[in-house]
């Protein structure tokens, strides 16, 4: 079956005005907002680039193959690129922050289509331990930073730009998008053509009761591969469609691994058993759990996992990483103690699952 880059060649010379924009649209631009696009995307609207010119001026870096997150995105840059629906996108409002002090880790950019309308896009976790963080807290903070810059970022962009938009993300970046459409004013929600979701972990309970969220739940499509885990974590209340992946397990979270046919995605019916048992087995193991313990659990894993100076998850498996971790590990019994309770507790969760199952007709 076919992927992104087939739906780009065979959809690519059918403008936004002829076939309005769709999920594997969405994907395709929730994708290349991964690449670091610093120096060739603007930061403001006043002079967008297109993209051909910006994928252009990417491709003639020295340093692009260090600018993007899997080795296929360059070439699904050059492919869009070299697409009329997408070559004339023009691209602003560029951004991106890492803080690691903060824990936080944001990126997003503005896609002006030929329809005149706005996808405002936003970059999922990337390869750094500081993003992987900010995902973690996202279970026992009711916001974390990167939602709150997503949210001012669309703010920001509709007060200046009086135009439709659409929002949307892989990954964290469909929280993200999530998170921004549903805490915007009435107005500017009114605006919003539609939120995609591409894969993107929920919330707590406390967002769901949102009111801005529960206006908005009608205009958001989450998509998510048949054994999502990344997809299933914390909590929805939106609607979501399960469509087929090459890969298997976790894998699966890869955007480049989802099949298409035509304009859409390949649809099936719902998750797979693996996914259901992890995803009731993980929320069984936090059901329990204090937000200061879910805290703390995560902060004392963070610092274990940097204590070899890592800051990207490529790192992890270095010999001083893996030095380093067992050392402080050894060395710190509170820490020791911490991390053995919750493993139990992992158990009894998963045993607890696997009874609740195993009783289901």
């Amino acid at each position: 079956m076919g992927d992104m880059f087939d739906y780009i060649s065979w959809r690519g010379d059918i403008s936004f005005e002829d076939v309005p924009f769709g999920p594997v649209d969405a994907l395709v631009f929730s994708t290349l907002v991964y690449l670091r696009f610093e120096g060739i995307v603007p930061g403001d609207m006043r002079y967008p680039v297109p993209l051909h010119v910006a994928a252009d001026a990417f491709s003639a870096l020295a340093d692009a193959d260090d600018r993007v997150r899997s080795r296929n995105d360059l070439a699904l840059l050059r492919a869009a690129a070299g697409a009329e629906r997408f070559r004339k996108v023009r691209l602003c409002c560029y951004r991106s922050r890492l803080l690691e002090q903060e824990q936080t880790q944001f990126a997003a950019m503005a896609c002006i289509l030929s329809d005149g309308t706005a996808f405002l896009v936003f970059r999922g976790t990337d390869n750094t331990l500081v993003g992987w963080q900010e995902d973690f807290n996202m279970s026992f903070c009711d916001s974390v930073p990167a939602q709150r810059e997503a949210a001012a970022y669309v703010k920001d962009f509709a007060d200046q730009w009086p135009v439709l938009l659409r929002l949307g993300g892989h990954s964290k970046g469909g929280n993200l998008a999530v998170y921004a459409g549903a805490k915007q004013d009435s107005m500017t929600q009114r605006r919003i053509l539609g939120i995609y979701n591409l894969d993107g972990p929920g919330f707590t309970e406390s967002m769901l009761a949102d009111a801005g969220y529960q206006a908005m739940l009608q205009k958001i499509h989450t998509y998510i591969p048949e054994s999502s885990i990344i997809g299933m974590l914390l909590e929805h209340e939106e609607a979501y469609s399960v469509i087929k992946s090459r890969q298997i397990g976790l894998l699966q979270h890869e955007p480049y691994s989802w099949e298409v046919m035509g304009g859409d995605f390949i649809h099936v019916k719902e998750i797979s058993a693996g996914s259901q048992f992890t995803d009731r087995a993980i929320k069984n193991w936090i059901r329990d759990m204090s937000k200061e313990d879910r805290a703390a659990l995560v902060e004392t894993i963070f610092e274990l996992i940097r204590a070899g100076g890592a800051s990207e998850i490529k790192e992890l498996l270095h010999p001083r990483s893996i030095h380093a971790f067992f050392k402080t590990l050894k060395n710190n019994g509170q820490t020791r103690r911490l991390l053995a309770g919750e493993f139990l507790e992992l158990l009894r969760a998963i045993r607890e699952t696997a009874e609740q199952m195993k009783s289901q007709p």
